[in-house]
């Protein structure tokens, strides 16, 4: 009788433990675009977004949310070309996930698309995403200037290739006219078949 006791106490303190579990922040995902930069976080169970803050200094995004821990060793092994670094911050009450950016932010908003899902939707300063729409647009302008010329290149080669008939004819037309060079006839057909072969 006491070892079911026991037995049931261990059991209720064991489902109590489990039911109360934290929410488990165990993946990250960073998409960044010309104008901003969407991040995105997955967890173990829904996140209600009265449990989300988060602020923003320079190129630095900071999130925290409240009865939750994160798994910090794989968000911080997250690699990703549009970011510096990610750090993890687990205490008793809540988990810090700091991102940094390649790009100043100028404002975010916090969104749950799906019921384990977090997104956070993060503007780039506007002269930032100007200037990186501008260079693009340069490079593009270039390639195809670049492109267009070296077509033109293309068709002013062919335009200038030398025909080979062209230089039969004119070398006939010479030949006409050396063949009796006192006669005005023979001279002026020769002549006149090498015009030809000039123009064709």
């Amino acid at each position: 009788m006491r070892n079911n006791l026991l037995v049931t106490i261990l059991f209720l303190f064991s489902c109590s433990f489990l039911l109360s579990q934290d929410i488990m922040i165990k993946n990250i995902e960073v998409d960044s675009k010309n104008n901003g930069t969407v991040i995105q976080l997955d967890s173990n169970k829904k996140v209600n977004l009265e449990d989300v803050t988060a602020w923003y200094s320079s190129e630095w995004f900071y999130m925290t949310i409240y009865g939750a821990n994160a798994d910090s060793l794989s968000l911080t092994n997250y690699e990703n070309e549009s970011l510096k670094s990610v750090e993890v911050s687990n205490s008793d009450e809540s988990t810090q996930i700091a991102v940094q950016l390649l790009s100043e932010i100028e404002s975010f908003e916090i969104d749950s698309p799906k019921r384990k899902t977090l997104q956070f939707f993060l503007r780039n300063s506007q002269s930032n995403a100007k200037n990186s729409i501008s260079i693009e647009k340069n490079i593009n302008d270039f390639e195809e200037e670049k492109f267009n010329q070296s077509e033109n290149e293309i068709v002013y080669k062919n335009e200038q290739k030398p025909n080979v008939n062209n230089v039969l004819i004119i070398l006939g037309g010479i030949v006409v006219s050396a063949v009796d060079i006192t006669n005005s006839a023979s001279f002026a057909a020769g002549a006149l078949i090498g015009i030809i072969g000039i123009f064709l």
